[in-house]
């Protein structure tokens, strides 16, 4: 099933924002809704990460639904799940049995490793060769530099001329905060971190694009205990989609339901014009409309309620 783009949802849908309105903008305001009601259609996927820390963090989703860690089912859990039973080890790792402990969020994909310093670099993503150029300052990094008494220290590039990659005059060792600049740039760009001794030692940080925006990515922990030896475990994820904020006209809109959006784009103007009672219908309508759209796309894959009056948590047998 194909997904509409911006360009296609706003030719079948630009007279219902409202009026005098930018329809890009209107856009972005009402789909993070949408998000927030439900796991639509289109809205779960699976990726697969490797890690050999006692942590991973996903690039660009919101939460993970369901995981296998080296194929043996995991739940996941909350912040406060092995705080309110064990408490937390020392040394940070986090005790297997628990699956995925939820770890917040945290301002770049990878962490700098302990007792290394790094360069950072900002470089264009394939296919593209070039950097997007700007007038403006288009991204801050902020973080500590390796001096004997470390100080906190900002990294400020600008590009006003084409360029494949440029990197920092300065030495990180850790990194606290990238924030983006006040303009949207017309491609994404990687920021990554190179070891000052080993230059093939990189980690990616993070991508940049959108505006007025600081990055933070959501982190599990997982039982991994890397002083007894590197162990590298493979997670394959169900994963919900993270809302990007959409800047191009030929962004990939999800969902891409049109008459829930448009009861979404109704629902709105209600709200802007005070009509309290009509903004609740449009928004209840939406929530009906992608209901029922997963109820079709799952087709005979529906869950099964099934109630068992012993409460021994299995089927009562037949026993007649």
């Amino acid at each position: 099933m194909a997904t509409l783009t911006v360009a296609g949802v706003e030719e079948a849908l630009s007279k219902y924002k409202t009026v005098g309105s930018n329809f890009l903008q209107e856009l972005n305001l009402v789909l993070p809704r949408l998000y927030a009601m439900g796991m639509w259609r289109d809205l779960l996927y699976e990726t697969v990460i490797s890690t050999t820390d006692g942590n991973f963090t996903l690039p660009d989703a919101e939460s993970v639904v369901s995981a296998l860690i080296e194929n043996d089912p995991a739940r996941a859990k909350a912040q406060f799940h092995d705080y309110r039973l064990t408490g937390r080890n020392k040394d940070g790792t986090t005790i297997s049995t628990y699956g995925l402990v939820d770890d917040g969020f945290v301002p770049t994909i990878n962490e700098l490793e302990a007792d290394k310093a790094y360069l950072i670099w900002i470089k264009p993503i394939a296919p593209a060769t070039q950097l997007p150029r700007t007038e403006t300052n288009f991204i801050s990094i902020t973080g500590l530099d390796n001096s004997s008494t470390p100080a906190t220290i900002t990294w400020t590039p600008t590009i006003t001329t084409a360029g494949a990659a440029i990197s920092s005059a300065v030495n990180f060792t850790t990194i606290t905060e990238i924030r983006h600049g006040d303009t949207s740039l017309s491609a994404p760009v990687e920021v990554s971190a190179a070891n000052i001794a080993d230059a093939s030692d990189t980690l990616i940080l993070g991508r940049i694009q959108e505006a007025n925006k600081v990055n933070r990515y959501r982190r599990y922990r997982i039982g991994n205990d890397a002083t007894t030896g590197t162990t590298t475990k493979t997670l394959r994820l169900l994963v919900k989609r993270k809302f990007k904020t959409l800047i191009n006209t030929y962004d990939p809109v999800y969902p891409s339901n049109l008459n829930a959006i448009k009861h979404a784009f109704l629902g709105c103007v209600a709200e802007d014009n005070a009509d309290i009672e009509r903004a609740a219908y449009h928004w209840a309508i939406c929530k009906q409309l992608l209901e029922e759209e997963l109820d079709a796309y799952r087709g005979g894959a529906k869950p099964t309620l099934r109630f068992d009056p012993s409460g021994s948590g299995s089927r009562v047998p037949n026993i007649l």
